[in-house]
């Protein structure tokens, strides 16, 4: 029964879980859980059975990767931050720690290796360096800002504020893509008219867990905006990929099933309206924030339960 209930908290993890071989020569992969391969892009098949090296595509010159190394030939523990790249090239920051894994005579057998997606918090932190902010400056600014929402827990309008100048610049820089997503929650109003403002509490609760569930990609989020109201915010993701997106996550609210008999369907239903933009040299903050909030409006007048883009 213990086994089981160990197995299923690796297979649920949202953290990347791997296991390697110390006993075969370059160490490779055994085992790695669905939380990996999402946050990777590669699946179980592809990534077992190989070092996993291929993390670092043609960026094999970082510092931490020498780290890793002596770790694994002293069998020990070690912690880094370093960057990969999933299978589409798109590159991320992973907070990686390995730990040996040793037999009944004290040799070690295997690394287990656990994978976190960090790059919101290093996007934030290289910002504020490169704002040249004092180490204790950053302490004090991380303390004093609040960046998640009071009743729903995912982050709210501020830090999507922050969040959004600062891939934007990003966005600039590479000349890469973001897609930005507004939803609205349909006929909010008329259910707490019906159900109570204490329902309607739950129901932002279960809407707000489910959108940040969806995602799993540290560089991508979901923030309360107000209200009924909440955005997405993506990277490097193409229209077709926007819109494959969307349309899951109008599918996932209608799949919570949350009655509502003011609603065409009966069940609590959303609106989205996005954009995608591919940035130049020239900023385009608030073209790309008008164009999802355009998208929102029409997707309402056009009888809700639905998605647009401009």
């Amino acid at each position: 029964m213990k086994i089981e209930i160990l197995k299923q908290a690796v297979m649920d993890s949202r953290d990347g879980i791997t296991i390697s071989d110390n006993c075969i020569e370059d160490n490779p992969l055994i085992f790695v859980n669905p939380a990996f391969e999402r946050m990777t892009g590669y699946s179980f098949e592809e990534v077992t059975n190989i070092n996993c090296r291929y993390l670092q595509k043609e960026d094999q010159e970082q510092p931490e990767i020498e780290v890793i190394h002596k770790a694994i030939r002293a069998g020990e523990y070690c912690l880094v931050t370093l960057r990969n790249y999933r299978k589409d090239g798109t590159m991320f920051w992973n907070e990686l720690s390995i730990s040996p894994i040793h037999n009944e005579n004290g040799f070690v057998t295997n690394f287990l290796g656990i994978q976190k997606d960090v790059t919101s918090r290093m996007l934030i932190q290289q910002q504020l360096r490169d704002e040249h902010q004092t180490l204790e400056e950053m302490k004090a600014h991380f303390e004093q800002l609040s960046i998640k929402d009071g009743l729903t827990g995912i982050y709210n309008r501020r830090f999507f504020n922050t969040q959004f100048e600062i891939q934007c610049k990003i966005a600039c820089r590479n000349s890469s893509s973001l897609t930005l997503a507004m939803i609205d929650v349909d006929h909010f109003k008329s259910f707490n008219d019906i159900y109570g403002h204490q329902a309607g509490d739950e129901a932002l609760i279960r809407v707000a867990d489910s959108l940040n569930k969806f995602f799993q990609r540290g560089s991508d989020f979901a923030a309360r905006y107000g209200g009924e109201e909440f955005v997405i915010l993506s990277s490097c993701m193409t229209k077709e990929q926007s819109v494959r997106q969307v349309e899951a996550l109008c599918q996932l609210v209608r799949d919570l099933k949350i009655p509502h008999s003011a609603s065409s369907t009966g069940y609590l239903t959303i609106s989205v309206g996005f954009s995608v933009h591919t940035f130049g040299p020239l900023n385009a903050y608030n073209e790309l924030l008008a164009l999802a909030d355009k998208s929102l409006y029409i997707a309402k007048y056009r009888g809700r339960n639905q998605f647009f883009n401009l």
